[in-house]
């Protein structure tokens, strides 16, 4: 599915509960809350629990369906079918750029980072833990910013990285570490911008973003490094940076 498609389903400003309820409806298949194999509520039960319209949840189960989170079975409902994995090869493009920005993104800084719980669990890490924390604005052509990213590096890589390198952090540390990137995990979702956001990527109107988490694992599983990205939704150039 293009990621025009889906950055327009999960970012729609008009519809800001239903990228929350595709965040939370993750979340709780992640947490093993809807363990594999069960089936998900009903719509009815997910509209009453949201307080939204039936409408919007049919949308989000939609769009987990397409991902691969949800199973559709006639006169049963939808079968939980976990996370979803992507391999490295079959990535849409804007992971790809993420994970290997080019001339459109510039590195603004590194620095140490005590890890959040998001990014703990996604890199599985403690709360708290030391961190190497890369920054960069990802512009369009004609230089005017349309969105972040942070890569987070493992405690075992901390020390055995250099940011500024070329090519992307996942091929050098491939290269320097003889790791092996296996896979990836990738949540997308929606939500109203911060002040700082809404200064630095100069949003006008509907300021909510698309966030964008990558974890890259190894063979054995074990994740190495974390992208966590802000893409804005008001610059016509984003589509063309990032669909295929």
């Amino acid at each position: 599915m293009r990621f025009a498609a889906v950055f327009r389903e999960v970012a729609a400003a008009v519809s800001p509960k239903y990228a929350e309820i595709v965040v939370a409806l993750q979340s709780r298949i992640d947490r093993e809350l809807y363990a594999v194999g069960e089936l998900l509520p009903s719509e009815a039960q997910l509209t009453e629990e949201f307080r939204t319209s039936r409408s919007t949840v049919v949308r989000a189960l939609r769009y987990l369906r397409r991902q691969g989170w949800l199973r559709g079975v006639q006169g049963k409902g939808r079968i939980v079918l976990g996370r979803p994995a992507a391999s490295l090869t079959a990535l849409p493009l804007r992971a790809r750029y993420l994970l290997q920005p080019d001339q459109r993104a510039s590195l603004v800084g590194e620095r140490r980072v005590v890890a959040s719980p998001r990014i703990a669990a996604a890199l599985n890490q403690a709360t708290g833990a030391s961190l190497l924390a890369a920054r960069y604005l990802l512009t369009a052509d004609d230089s005017r910013p349309v969105g972040m990213s942070t890569v987070f590096v493992s405690t075992a890589l901390t020390d055995k990285v250099d940011v500024s390198c070329d090519g992307g952090l996942v091929p050098y540390i491939e290269r320097r570490n003889g790791i092996t990137a296996h896979r990836v995990i990738e949540r997308v979702g929606a939500r109203a911008a911060t002040e700082a956001e809404i200064v630095t990527l100069a949003l006008r109107e509907r300021r909510h973003v698309a966030v964008c988490l990558i974890t890259v694992l190894d063979a054995a599983s074990s994740p190495f490094l974390a992208v966590d990205a802000v893409l804005s939704r008001e610059s016509p150039d984003l589509l063309a940076i990032y669909d295929l």
